[in-house]
Order: C-alpha cells, then sequence, then structure tokens
C-alpha cells in the first residue's frame, strides 16, 4: 500500500461514497472500486461496509485511519522538507483568518501564492481570536491573524497594523453622524455583542468598567451577518471593525462612528504555531501577509487609525 493508495482510503473515507470520491479525485467509480478491492486484498480484509447511502469503514478500516494519516502527513513533511532545503517552498500550509479579515485579503493572498508559490496549497480556516490561538497551540494550523487587544504585544506576535472600532448604526441615526464618537456615548445604549469569552467583548467590559458606564447587550450574536442584518433593521447597534461594514457604508445601508476618548486598542498580529519549526512555505505565506495587510493598512483599509505609523 503506497501513499496514493492511502490517499485514496482516506478521501472515500471523507466522502462516504464511491461516486463523491471519484468526483474529487478526477477519475471514475469503476476504477475508484477496483483499487479499493486491490487495497483490500493487499490488507487481507475489507476496508469499507457497502450501504444503501454509500460506505462506511470497518472495524479494520478505522483501526487504519489514524496510521494512514500519520503516513501521509510523515511523507509530506519530508517532501516539503527536501524542496525547503532546494530553496523550493512546497506543500500545505494551513492558514487561520478573522472572518473579517478573510473578507478583505483571502483572495489577493490566493492569487499571490498561487502566482509566486505554485507549489504551495493554501487551507484556510476562519475562526475568532480564541479559537485561532488554540488551534495554534494544537499545531491544527500553522500561522493566523488574530486581533491583539491593548498596548503589551507577546513576544510570539508580530505587528501588522492598527484597527479602528466602529459603532455601527442603521442609516440617519443621529448618534453616528460624525466621524467619531467619545467612548462614554456607549452608555446604555441597546448593542449586539458577541458572547463572552470573546476578546472584543472583555475588553469592552473593562474599559467601560473603568470608565464607570454601562453597557446593555439587548442580544448577543457571534455572527458578523447576523450582527449587521439586526443594526440594520434599527434599535441597536453593534460594534466591529471598519473594514468589516465597508459595503454596507457605501450602499447607504449603515454608519458608523470610530470610538475615541479613550479608542479600543486592538492590532492585527500575526502569529505562528510553536508546536514545530515553521517550514520554507509557512515562511513565505506569513510574509506574504504581512506584505497584504501592511499594503491595505496605508490605504487606510483597516480604518482611520491604520494610516498611522508604530
Amino acid at each position: 500500500m503506497d501513499t496514493e493508495g492511502l490517499k485514496l482510503f482516506l478521501t472515500v473515507l471523507e466522502q462516504g461514497s464511491l461516486t463523491r470520491a471519484a468526483a474529487v479525485m478526477d477519475t471514475s467509480a469503476s476504477l475508484l472500486s477496483r483499487r479499493i478491492a486491490q487495497l483490500e486484498r493487499e490488507c487481507a480484509g475489507s476496508l469499507f461496509h457497502r450501504t444503501g447511502r454509500g460506505v462506511v469503514p470497518s472495524e479494520l478500516g478505522r483501526r487504519l485511519v489514524p496510521r494512514a494519516q500519520r503516513i501521509l502527513a510523515e511523507a509530506e513533511g519530508m517532501r516539503a522538507e527536501a524542496q525547503s532545503m532546494a530553496g523550493i517552498p512546497s506543500g500545505e500550509v494551513r492558514l487561520g483568518l478573522l472572518p473579517t479579515v478573510a473578507m478583505v485579503i483571502a483572495n489577493q493572498l490566493f492569487h499571490e501564492v498561487k502566482s509566486r508559490f505554485p507549489q504551495v496549497k493554501l487551507a484556510l480556516y476562519e475562526g475568532y481570536t480564541g479559537q485561532l490561538e488554540e488551534w495554534l497551540d494544537q499545531g491544527k494550523i500553522d500561522v493566523a491573524v488574530v486581533f491583539h487587544y491593548g498596548k503589551g504585544i507577546p513576544q510570539n506576535q508580530d505587528l501588522l497594523a492598527p484597527v479602528d472600532a466602529c459603532l455601527i448604526a442603521c442609516h440617519g441615526d443621529p448618534l453616528t453622524s460624525s466621524a467619531q464618537l467619545p467612548f462614554d456615548s456607549l452608555d446604555g445604549l441597546p448593542l449586539v455583542l458577541p458572547s463572552a469569552p470573546s476578546a472584543l467583548r472583555v475588553a469592552l467590559e473593562a474599559l467601560a468598567h473603568r470608565r464607570r458606564i454601562r453597557l446593555n447587550p439587548v442580544i448577543e450574536a457571534n455572527s458578523i451577518q447576523v450582527q449587521l442584518q439586526l443594526v440594520a433593521s434599527g434599535g441597536c447597534y453593534t460594534i466591529i471593525p471598519f473594514h468589516a461594514v465597508v459595503p454596507q457604508l457605501q450602499n447607504g445601508q449603515l454608519q458608523a462612528s470610530v470610538i475615541t476618548r479613550p479608542s479600543i486598542e486592538r492590532w492585527l498580529t500575526l502569529q505562528l504555531t510553536t508546536q514545530r519549526p515553521s517550514t520554507l512555505a509557512t515562511r513565505e505565506v506569513a510574509r506574504a501577509l504581512r506584505g497584504i495587510v501592511e499594503d491595505l493598512a496605508e490605504q487606510g483599509a483597516w480604518g482611520t487609525s491604520s494610516e498611522q505609523k508604530t
């Protein structure tokens, strides 16, 4: 059983159907069926049970899964390491992005990596800062762009750009008619906020406590899209980055004011996993990420504070 056979086995397992697996692997279901039969002869047992809805792994198949995954990961790591030694970035880079950041940079990053590093495969994962940091700690992703709150930057994070926090309201709202408003204006406002332990929620509550004002979250929603839908209907506000609402601001659906005096200290930072040494491919993708984020900062994409230099 070679690595191609292991890939075939895991693909069928993931898809749960020979037909779907054949489509993914760009081959015919009949040819795939013959390859499965050959693998089962080599293993001296059935790897799958056929059902009316597809296939499920047999006991033997389930026992082989973790070993097959380890062998493929080791083979891919060996190939990537060999090509890195030759100065050729290659292999998979698992990248974690905040949902609002992914909307802004994913397309540009994909095309830049595809053009400059054709042997690098990107795998994109979306999550909030806490999730991304947990995945980095577990080694599930290689590199991530996360938010950092406050002035002190941990040693394992690389500053990219400051990001404005804005109070978002429906079109015509008088409170957000000016470009900026003081933090104390949030006192008692009906807010749509993410649930704890969101880093934004923690930062807001800490600052509100110091300023002796009352935050009034009337509903909790972790989805940016749900937050914006609720705000657009009127009667409540939310606090999200400027770059997340540019289309809605341009079409007049929403309006925003940057929160100041004091502002919410928030930075986009770059972080690599510490669970394994970074590959050349990971370092090149991280370098491309930095360049894209900094170029967008110079264009004001992250808000007015992005134009400030550190």
